[in-house]
């Protein structure tokens, strides 16, 4: 078997993970300008460009929205560097000159500044669902996401700044956390590529897509080889996890997963079983180094 094109593959994933790593800062807005959104756009500006991100919602009429406004905004100076905060006011659209502004100015707020406006009920409830299924549009409204989009926290009524700062930490600590990688070589055997590329999109990728929304991984890619492999091998199987105490969990992550999806054993096709398909001729463990 060719492995030095194994190595040199392997090289090439290790050690340029610079994209995966590191998170795009947004250029700062500063000041009172509020800008409008509907569903769509709000959609659009909750996506975080790989940092964490706050998202509070408010209002000029909501009284626990103007309590908690201060501490939202030293939270926002402290943590501004490692986090991306936003704010979208629920006020009437009459106020996205007016009262909005001039609220934001006299906190001093430096945050993006949105204000949702939508054409109806319909739009109003797709919005909501947005930002959470339990969600009626009730304020105050405060979200979490972590850098990969997905919430790991909402409050929903006036937060405890203990609580919220709490979470915040704890998502900046897991999105610095080092990437551990398996990267399993994988050729195919006995002209049974149908059979295996059918088993790995139908149960490797299907484990791995809920294991990203469970939080038991951090990301996976399955790459077909290239020229360069010159038949060493035909698959490449990557995933990635964050942490040490997220890659040392993997296995026992992994078993709710397996028996939620294929509680009577992997999908197959035309019975191949996977040792007539596939045989793993190289797999590489170990900590992800970022390119400098």
């Amino acid at each position: 078997m060719n492995f030095t094109r194994i190595l040199s593959v392997l090289a090439v994933l290790v050690f340029s993970a610079g994209a995966f790593a590191q998170g795009n800062v947004p250029a700062k807005r500063i000041g009172p300008t509020v800008l409008k959104v509907d569903a769509a756009g709000l959609k659009k500006i909750m996506r975080p460009t790989n940092r964490p991100m706050v998202i509070n919602f408010w209002a000029t009429w909501c009284d626990p929205c103007r309590d908690e406004f201060p501490e939202l905004v030293k939270l926002h100076q402290k943590y501004r560097a490692k986090v991306d905060f936003i704010t979208v006011s629920l006020d009437d659209l009459a106020e996205i000159g007016r009262d909005v502004p001039k609220f934001l100015a006299e906190m001093h707020s430096e945050m993006p500044a949105y204000l949702l406006k939508t054409r109806d009920e319909d739009e109003d409830n797709q919005a909501y669902r947005t930002v959470s299924e339990k969600w009626a549009g009730n304020l105050p409204m405060t979200v979490i996401k972590d850098e990969r989009g997905y919430t790991v926290y909402e409050r929903n009524g006036r937060f405890r700044t203990e609580t919220l700062e709490a979470e915040i930490q704890k998502v900046i600590s897991t999105a610095e956390a080092p990437i551990y990688t398996i990267i399993e070589f994988v050729k195919f055997k006995n002209g049974n590529s149908k059979q295996a590329e059918y088993f790995y999109e139908n149960n490797w990728k299907l484990y791995r897509e809920e294991a990203k929304k469970r939080n038991v991984i951090a990301s996976f890619e399955m790459l077909p080889a290239d020229a360069e492999a010159a038949g060493a091998f035909d698959l490449m199987l990557i995933t990635r996890y964050r942490g040490k105490e997220q890659f040392d969990a993997s296995e026992k992550g992994f078993e709710p997963i397996l028996k939620a999806l294929r509680p009577n054993g992997p999908a197959l096709l035309d019975a191949v079983k996977p040792d007539e398909f596939r045989e793993t001729v190289f797999v590489y463990r170990g900590l992800q180094i970022p390119s400098q």
